[in-house]
């Protein structure tokens, strides 16, 4: 029997150092500092506008800083051109050739890269195989379902062997049933390649879901970094406690009595505050 075949891309870190950009007047990313742990899958979420996909794809080499470092595993890949970064990125249109096969399309990418042929059918082989479309290699992607075009377009990323793999609203042109289910298969994917994987999402629900940890933005800041938990138990300020959603946000007064203080909301009600929480009376 023949091994299984696999593609294995080591852990990396990505660090994002003081990143500033601006499109004329527009300061678009306002001294960004992020530091993601190498197999993390971490997400950028924030409204439209607020700079996620920007800071994707400075990521990926689309976009040049003004100021600042992005390093992967270490290097500074700052000044790199795209195609010398060893990043995959998945867009929101999945991109697909329309007149090629699933299997053309997966391998098309290392062809362009002169990867010998028996190399191009193992890993083409492994990827298909790893998002389950092995049986429709030989199809088109009009002939595929959204979810399953989007599952070809991760295919063909990952059979690259990225070190980080990056997703830009790859869910957003699903309807609401099927983005649930495929964005359980990217976190069972990206668990089984333990591949470092960057997320974009305006979706609070998508990122708590699959997330390990995410940042918050807001007009070009990094409001919050934490897991789900963190940001909804302990939002930073008013905007992420607003954008996780406002079951958890009371409006109240902080009272003091000796050292004990409390808040006080609407109708008499009292809620302590704890201890290691510096918060102002009023």
């Amino acid at each position: 029997m023949n091994a299984p075949v696999s593609l294995t891309t080591p852990a990396v870190s990505v660090d994002i150092e003081g990143v500033n950009l601006s499109y004329g007047t527009n300061h678009v990313l306002k001294d960004v500092n992020l530091a993601i742990e190498p197999g993390e899958f971490f997400a950028f979420l924030g409204p439209s506008g607020c700079g996620k996909t920007t800071l994707l794809r400075l990521i990926a080499g689309f976009n040049q800083a003004d100021t600042g470092h992005v390093r992967i595993g270490g290097k500074d890949i700052t000044d790199l051109p795209p195609w010398k970064r060893n990043v995959g990125m998945v867009f929101q249109s999945y991109a697909l050739w329309p007149h090629m096969t699933v299997r053309r399309n997966v391998a098309f990418g290392l062809e362009e890269r002169g990867v010998k042929r028996a190399e191009v059918e193992r890993r083409v082989e492994a990827a298909l195989g790893l998002v389950g479309l092995g049986h429709l290699a030989d199809r088109r992607p009009s002939q595929l379902s959204g979810g399953q075009q989007q599952r070809v377009a991760v295919a063909r990323t990952v059979a690259v062997e990225p070190k980080v793999l990056l997703l830009d609203e790859p869910l957003s042109n699903l309807d609401a049933k099927m983005r649930v289910q495929v964005r359980r298969e990217l976190r069972d994917l990206q668990q089984r390649l333990g591949l470092t994987t960057i997320f974009v999402t305006h979706d609070q629900e998508e990122a708590n879901t699959i997330c390990d940890r995410i940042a918050v933005m807001s007009d070009g800041v990094v409001q919050q970094v934490g897991t789900p938990m963190a940001l909804y138990e302990r939002p930073a300020n008013l905007f992420v406690a607003n954008f996780l959603g406002t079951a958890n946000i009371l409006e109240g007064r902080v009272k003091s009595a000796g050292a004990a203080r409390s808040f006080e909301i609407e109708g008499g009600f009292t809620l302590p505050v704890p201890a290691d929480r510096t918060v102002p009376e009023g």
